[in-house]
C-alpha cells in the first residue's frame, strides 16, 4: 500500500479525529510525508477536516473515481491495487502489460478517458470523459472452452450493478454487450494469454465500458448508443467495487447458474438477428445454450450453433 492509501484507511476507520503526530508514529513516517499524503488526499476529492490539537477527521469520502475509495469497498479476497489515471489510450492494454510483469490478480485499471479504446475485432470504442473505463486481471483455472463464461460473468456483474444503483434493467445482447432501449450502454472486451503446454489460461483480462453520463453524442452514433444518465452525487467507487464483488461471488458459482442469470436477461432470443463470421447473414436466435452458445435458424430454415462471431440488431433496426 502506498502512504496515501495507508493514511486514508487509517482515517476511514476512526470514528474520531487522528493526530498527525499519531499517524506518523503508527505508519514511521514523517509528519511531512503524512501532511502531503493528506493534501493528496484532497486534491482527489475527499473532505478531510484537520483541526489543532485534534487531528484529521473524513467529513465525507470522494465519489469521483479514487484508487483508495474504490479499494475500501472491494471484497478482501477480490482486493489487489487499484490505479485510476485522468487520461489512458486503452485500460486493457496497459493492464495486459501489467499482467506480463505478473502483477497480482483483481488489479484494477481505471480511466476517465480513453484515447484508444478498443472493442472486438480491434474495432475502436468511443471512449469519452463521462464514462467508466476499466480493466482488470483474473488467472482463473477454468477450461479453455469455458471462455465464453468470462464475458458471461462481466455482463451479468454489470446488469447487477446497474439495477442495485441506476434502478435500471439493461438488456444483454450475445455476447459481450449491454443495451438499453435498444442502444448500446456498455461493452465488455476479454483478452487472454494461453499457456498452450498446460492447455490453461496463463491471465485473463477483463475490460468494462460503461457510459455513465456522457455530456455529447455524436450525430453518428446517437442512434447507436446511449448512457445510465447517472445523478451527480452518483458514487462511482462503490459502483466499480460493486461490478468486482459481483464478478468474483459468480466465479465461486455453477456455469449454468452463471448462463441462467445471462441467459434471463438476454435480448436476442427470439428476435432476428444479422450474423458476421463463420455464417453471414440473417437468422433468428432459438435459445442460448449451457455452454453460452447460440443457437440461430437461418432464413432458410438450417439451424446453426454459433461459439463466436458477431451479431448486430442495429442492422435490423435501420434497414
Amino acid at each position: 500500500m502506498s502512504t496515501k492509501e495507508k493514511v486514508y484507511s487509517l482515517l476511514r476507520h476512526s470514528n474520531k479525529p487522528i493526530s498527525g503526530e499519531f499517524l506518523a508514529k503508527e505508519l514511521n513516517l514523517s509528519r511531512t510525508a503524512i501532511w502531503k499524503a493528506i493534501n493528496s488526499l484532497k486534491n482527489e476529492g475527499h473532505l478531510i477536516q484537520g483541526k489543532p490539537n485534534e487531528g484529521y477527521f473524513i467529513l465525507e469520502e470522494s465519489k469521483e473515481f479514487n484508487a483508495e475509495a474504490t479499494l475500501s469497498h472491494l471484497n478482501p479476497n477480490n482486493r489487489s491495487h487499484v490505479v485510476v489515471y485522468e487520461t489512458i489510450e486503452s485500460t486493457n492494454t496497459i493492464a495486459k502489460q501489467m499482467a506480463e510483469l505478473n502483477e497480482p490478480e483483481w488489479s484494477l485499471i481505471l480511466s476517465k478517458n480513453q484515447t484508444k479504446g478498443r472493442g472486438r475485432f480491434e474495432r475502436a470504442f468511443y471512449s469519452p470523459f463521462g464514462g467508466l473505463y476499466m480493466s482488470f486481471i483474473i488467472r482463473p483455472s477454468i477450461q479453455l472452452n469455458d471462455v465464453n463464461l468470462i464475458t458471461m460473468n462481466a455482463a451479468i456483474a454489470v446488469y447487477d450493478a446497474v439495477k442495485k444503483y441506476c434502478h435500471i434493467d439493461l438488456g444483454i445482447k450475445w455476447v459481450n454487450d449491454l443495451f438499453l432501449d435498444d442502444k448500446k450502454v456498455v461493452g465488455i472486451l476479454t483478452e487472454a494469454a494461453i499457456d498452450f503446454e498446460s492447455k490453461s489460461f496463463k491471465y485473463v483480462v477483463v475490460g468494462i465500458g460503461i457510459n455513465l453520463k456522457l455530456s455529447k453524442i455524436p450525430n453518428d452514433l446517437k442512434s447507436i448508443i446511449t448512457d445510465l444518465n447517472i445523478s451527480d452525487d452518483f458514487d462511482k467507487n462503490l459502483f466499480v467495487a460493486e461490478i468486482i464483488n459481483n464478478f468474483a461471488i459468480n466465479t465461486t458459482k455453477s456455469k449454468l447458474d452463471i448462463v441462467s442469470h445471462y441467459r434471463s436477461n438476454s435480448i436476442v432470443i427470439n428476435r432476428e438477428v444479422f450474423i458476421s463470421g463463420s455464417y453471414s447473414g440473417y437468422a433468428k436466435v432459438l435459445e442460448i445454450t449451457d455452454d453460452g452458445e447460440l443457437i440461430v435458424e437461418t432464413k432458410q430454415g438450417e439451424k446453426i450453433m454459433l461459439n463466436s462471431g458477431e451479431i448486430s440488431l442495429r442492422r435490423i433496426n435501420h434497414e
